[in-house]
């Protein structure tokens, strides 16, 4: 999947983007590469908090089970973005449970070593709090998203940003990939998959979109933009 994203970095991380060369080596220098299988749990909610993760190739999923046994998602993780960071400022033990969506490969910070790098680098400990206050903005703007358009918007919304991230803008037929269910979806868009299909369709019917197995194609990407918006 890393190749469905080539025009990210590191540093388009927000907890990482003010970042240099150097902090990056200091970094990568403390880490170590991952390589878990779709459907493999990286940790579970409660599991004692050892380190972050950056995700380089594959995706997860962050979610909760709820009293009555119902699955609510809380991200979608992609190349390259981080998870397991809020416990590293906040302590405490892991929030939700992370699981593989496909084989994917993930570069482990472990927790002490880095908190360790920071007491000895202020000027990278600053960067670093920096990053974590975008961080932070980014997930109001998406929660306050989620409870103020309707799902269509948010559909709309999900399928500019997977394609900003796959590169594939300026073909001909833009196009994302669908590699999570119909269900999963529903669940991080905050509805059930019954809307989502029929948000599908709707966009489908509106000559908006074409959809070809797993594949979604724009057919108007700025009527796209404007619903996203």
């Amino acid at each position: 999947m890393i190749d469905k994203y080539p025009k990210l970095t590191l540093k388009d991380i927000p907890l990482l983007s003010e970042l240099n060369v150097e902090d990056f080596r200091q970094i990568t220098a403390l880490s170590k590469l991952i390589r878990v299988q779709k459907n493999d749990f990286i940790f579970h909610e409660g599991d004692e908090f050892k380190g972050l993760y950056i995700v380089l190739k594959g995706a997860v999923k962050i979610f909760k089970i709820s009293k009555e046994g119902k699955e609510f998602i809380l991200h979608f993780i992609t190349p390259p973005n981080i998870f397991g960071d809020v416990p590293l400022f906040t302590g405490g033990e892991c929030p939700a449970d992370v699981q593989a969506l496909e084989d994917s490969m993930l570069l482990f910070v472990p927790k002490n070593e880095f908190l360790n790098l920071l007491e000895n680098n202020p000027k990278l400990s600053s960067k670093i709090m920096s990053g974590f206050a975008f961080r932070l903005k980014s997930l109001s703007i998406k929660a306050a998203g989620l409870s103020l358009t309707e799902v269509i918007n948010r559909l709309a919304g999900y399928i500019v940003s997977e394609l900003d991230k796959s590169g594939n803008t300026n073909l001909p037929e833009p196009f994302i990939r669908l590699t999570i269910s119909v269900a999963t979806l529903a669940s991080y868009l905050g509805t059930i998959s019954e809307t989502i299909s029929r948000a599908l369709k709707k966009l489908r019917d509106s000559k908006i979109i074409r959809i070809h197995r797993k594949t979604i194609f724009i057919l108007d990407i700025k009527r796209l933009h404007d619903l996203a918006h």
